[in-house]
């Protein structure tokens, strides 16, 4: 099946190369002066409720090729990866867990109702424009309701080529690591723009490694990390007129990979197998019928397909497939009275609803869990020159069915949130303050899981606390911008659901509470050295202290696991007449595996060093950038996930080609 799927995306790449070749040499082509293009970064010093945000050429600079990457360099966030090239890699938000995070792709919730966890390592960042990062609410208040219900939200927005443009580009990097891909935009009218991108990678992920396990050393090379993944999406935007908007996108995403062990004393063996597919379609569509209302609607049916084969005695195999559907349709309303100059009222009005299938009759759920659940968000929003101040309130309520066997209550629940920002010299200084309270429904794993399921479940409920300070400067001197952040938080998370032992058998439980306390620190600066030649520097820290507070327990006090208290990220680039350099840090202190912190339960803290050159030619119409990098310097594999060593040290090289 992925030899058919190569074969297709070979083909596609072999017709749209010649398409686009053709076109460019029927235009007329116009030699025109060289023209310097300075543009300011994605501004969030004005927030009330902390963001980040990564360019596509900030992305670039830190070598990030996925999603999970990019996201090491921000503060607040605790990424969980469990090594080899087809690991799994998923983001939590200042030790809240991954099932707090909601991710969005171009204004549509990517979910997975099964885990409640999204894998970010399957978003390659080379059609990412932009990346951003969102604890609590953020000041828009014009979004669905979704996005309103979570702790955090990650949001990724494609890239967009100009008029009639074609990149291609092809990456060949250790471990047997081959990556080719191509983004093809065409104008089929003024209004109307149409574009394709395909991806594919390929990876044997076979490196060496050297660790300790039980007091004991182990060397070796990793097994069952191989990947083949193929990915293709199709946008189309179309600006009817100036009060009507509607784009489509249409995904797919397949592969096929090893499930990579730990890495076991006298137990090497990993031949764990999964194949994936994901199908979505979505379409987005905004009328504004005056200057002070607008609305849009969004659509969405996702479809995903799990199948997980694993050996058991002799030669036999389990078989065991997932199917997961959604339907999501949303509806949100913005309007902005001329009789109440600065204010502006949003209502959103989301519905989803969610279907689970398996042919895992030993150890999930063997009914067809179903899910409905509505959303209805209020907001308010006052902007003025020295304060912007947003509430809203969250109506949330699920209703859920099984074809047979106990099914969870019923849920509602109202959730507020308030932001404020105040400006005090109505210029570079912004204080800002904001409380959430929030939750997370149980995924269908926790509720139906046999025997480690559990249908009474509660929600975990959140309480967010943030107080921080922004500082940003721009000017025509060396210092062209520069931007610093602060915020320190206090939260808490109740009836925590975590897997108890029993008599038997484990079971999912309310039984944590979590207290929540740190400051998260970013830093940005761009130096101006003259007209071709610039120095971008940017620095994150995080102290995380994210303990049990549960009554009674014989961990309280304690860091809850894979949370370390200190972490954060660097990154310098320079950008000059020939070379382009750059390098890039992420750090972290030990965490804990378990509960107890104890020696034996630690993970030692590591530090990632990487470095990269490029190297960009212009030749008429065509444009070329060569880059190659080096990842992981100092050679080291140590561990995110315990026993899932990361890779040592290794190389990539890149070509990317633009007409």
């Amino acid at each position: 099946m992925i030899r058919i799927r190569k074969a297709c995306l070979a083909g596609g790449v072999a017709i749209l190369l010649p398409m686009c070749t053709i076109s460019s040499q029927n235009e007329k082509v116009n030699r025109l002066d060289t023209v310097i293009v300075q543009a300011k970064r994605y501004s969030v010093h004005d927030t009330a409720m902390p963001a980040q945000i990564l360019s596509a050429k900030d992305m670039q600079q830190r070598g990030a090729t996925n999603a999970a990457d990019a996201l090491k360099h921000m503060s607040g966030v605790t990424v969980k990866d469990y090594g080899g090239i087809g690991g799994i890699k998923t983001v939590a938000i200042r030790g809240m867990g991954a099932q707090h995070t909601a991710v969005f792709y171009d204004g549509v919730a990517v979910g997975d109702c099964q885990s409640g966890q999204v894998d970010l390592g399957r978003f390659s960042t080379d059609n990412l424009n932009m990346l951003q990062f969102t604890i609590g609410q953020g000041d828009d208040i014009y979004i669905p309701a979704r996005m309103s219900a979570a702790a955090g939200v990650v949001s990724m927005e494609t890239r967009m080529l100009e008029t009639n443009m074609f990149n291609i580009s092809a990456r060949v990097a250790s471990f047997d690591t081959y990556q080719a891909n191509a983004n093809i935009a065409r104008c089929l009218s003024d209004e109307c723009k149409v574009s394709l991108f395909a991806d594919y990678t390929s990876a044997r992920g076979d490196y060496k490694f050297d660790i300790r396990n039980a007091h004991k050393s182990i060397s070796g090379r990793r097994i069952n990390s191989d990947v083949e993944h193929v990915r293709a999406e199709a946008n189309v935007n179309w600006n009817i007129d100036n009060k009507h908007t509607l784009s489509a996108k249409m995904y797919g995403s397949f592969s096929e990979r090893g499930v990579p062990g730990a890495i076991i004393v006298d137990n090497p063996l990993s031949s764990e197998r999964l194949r994936s597919s994901n199908i979505f379609a979505q379409m987005f569509y905004e009328y504004i019928p005056s200057s002070v209302l607008r609305m849009k609607f969004t659509f969405k049916h996702n479809y995903a397909y799990d199948r997980y084969t694993q050996p058991l005695l002799g030669n036999e195999h389990s078989i065991d497939s997932y199917k997961q559907h959604e339907t999501d349709l949303s509806a949100t309303f913005n309007w902005r009275p001329e009789a109440l100059p600065g204010f502006s009222f949003a209502w959103s009005e989301e519905v989803f609803h969610n279907r689970l299938n398996t042919t895992n009759s030993h150890t999930v759920m063997s009914s067809v869990p179903r899910r409905v659940t509505l959303l209805s968000a209020a907001s308010m929003r006052y902007s003025s020159r020295y304060v912007t101040a947003v509430a809203s309130l969250l109506g949330s309520n699920a209703w859920e069915w099984a074809s047979k066997g106990d099914v969870a209550p019923s849920r509602h629940r109202l959730s507020p949130s308030l932001s404020l920002a105040f400006y005090p010299f109505a210029g570079n200084l912004t204080l800002r303050a904001s409380y959430k309270d929030i939750f997370r429904m149980p995924t269908f794993n926790d509720l139906y899981y046999r025997e480690t399921g559990n249908y009474l479940l509660s929600p975990e409920k959140c309480k967010m606390l943030n107080l921080g300070t922004v500082y940003s400067l721009s000017g025509k001197g060396v210092l062209r911008d520069f931007y610093i952040a602060i915020d320190g938080y206090m939260g808490r998370v109740e009836d925590k659901i975590v897997a108890v032992p029993g008599i038997f058998v484990w079971k999912m439980n309310n039984v944590d509470d979590v207290s929540l306390s740190g400051v998260d620190a970013n830093m940005m600066a761009e130096f101006v050295v003259d007209a071709t030649r610039n120095i971008d520097v940017s620095a994150s820290y995080s102290y995380m202290r994210a303990v049990d507070d549960t009554e009674g327990s014989a961990v309280k006090g304690q860091q809850i696991v894979y949370t370390p208290l200190h972490s954060g990220a660097l990154s310098l680039s320079f950008t000059g007449r020939i070379i382009d350099a750059g390098y890039s840090l992420v750090w972290s202190a030990e965490r804990y595996r378990l509960p107890q912190n104890i020696p034996s339960n630690r993970v030692d803290g590591y530090c990632d060093h990487s470095l990269w050159l490029s190297h960009s030619r212009n030749f008429d119409t065509l444009h070329l950038t060569a880059k190659v990098e080096f990842m992981n310097i100092a050679n080291k594999n140590y561990e995110i996930i315990r026993y899932y060593p990361m890779p040592g040290r290794s190389f990539r090289i890149s070509l990317h080609i633009g007409l």
